[in-house]
């Protein structure tokens, strides 16, 4: 079943102990999305005409200020509890600038609102993917294509992007050295804060790093028929990814440049344990035109919820 009205929503986090999830917007002026996961509704939650701002200056000091909604771009999420009925909710953005920007949602009402509150430009231009916070609101977040790197690179799995990482205070982000992977894409931080997990699609894999330096992998799910996408963690403390088939016949087989990956293909979903990194199909579809590009999976009482980068509505 499908949820329309909703463009690229890449990526998608829900709330806890509610009915809502809140979805992301990759093409721009879609903004952030709220989702009733029972009346199967969707509705503008932060975008042209309701861009609520309030600069917090202390954390975001280094923001130049606020987004323009109708620029923005908005690709990967997280969630943090803030105070009761609020939460932070960071995305990252490719629309008029390259940064991770900050939002309070409020869910205390019958009707949830969003503000903007701050952002963290990333060095260089480099496009964030995927970001992931910290208790202390420290975040990581994934480089999938560096520049100088090609998606040709990824497909052949040589190592094209890299993990950065901010604390409150720095300017900026900065890189974490031996966290370079193929196409370095979601991330996942530890509920005890001492890891983090990195979806590699190109080799198909979920790899945990600690979160103190040396940055060396500590365990590797190897996935066999996709390339995780988006990582997050389930209701039971398992880690959770989807993606698309790698080898869709109907698209001449696993992609191997960009275009490829837009090409109408089945998708997978799985759970994995964090700590033995056992990998458990949880379901599968075949190749829906009117949906492709899946990229996250999210359950929500007995319903499954798929995001996409590329379809104009989500599935569940």
């Amino acid at each position: 079943n499908f949820v329309c009205g909703v463009q690229n929503a890449e990526d998608l986090v829900v709330v806890p102990n509610s009915r809502w999830m809140v979805t992301s917007g990759m093409a721009p002026g879609s903004g952030l999305h709220i989702v009733d996961t029972q009346a199967k509704t969707v509705r503008n939650l932060y975008g042209v005409g309701s861009a609520n701002a309030r600069a917090d200056k202390t954390k975001y000091a280094a923001c130049p200020g606020p987004l323009d909604a109708k620029q923005a771009v908005l690709h990967g999420l997280a969630l943090r509890p803030a105070a009761s009925g609020r939460y932070t909710v960071y995305a990252t953005n490719h629309g008029g600038r390259e940064s991770v920007e900050v939002f309070e949602l409020d869910t205390s009402g019958a009707t949830p609102s969003a503000t903007w509150i701050g952002c963290v430009v990333t060095p260089d231009k480099m496009a964030l993917n995927s970001v992931a916070a910290f208790t202390d609101g420290s975040l990581v977040a994934t480089v999938l294509i560096l520049p100088g790197k090609t998606f040709e690179d990824a497909f052949a799995q040589r190592n094209t992007g890299v993990v950065l990482a901010w604390k409150p205070g720095d300017k900026t982000f900065e890189a974490l050295p031996g966290t370079e992977l193929s196409a370095n894409n979601g991330i996942e931080t530890s509920p005890d804060d001492r890891e983090f997990y990195v979806a590699s699609t190109t080799t198909k894999r979920i790899i945990a790093f600690p979160r103190n330096a040396p940055y060396k992998p500590l365990r590797t799910a190897q996935l066999k028929e996709f390339g995780p996408d988006n990582v997050r963690w389930t209701a039971d403390n398992r880690l959770i990814t989807a993606g698309m088939i790698d080898n869709e016949p109907a698209c001449g087989g696993a992609p191997k440049t960009e275009e490829g990956i837009r090409c109408p293909r089945g998708y997978v979903v799985v759970t994995i344990d964090p700590k033995t990194m056992a990998v458990t199909e949880i379901a599968r579809g075949p190749a829906t035109p009117a949906f492709t590009g899946t990229a996250i999976a999210m359950r929500v009482g007995d319903d499954l919820w798929l995001g996409s980068f590329f379809a104009d509505r989500l599935a569940y």
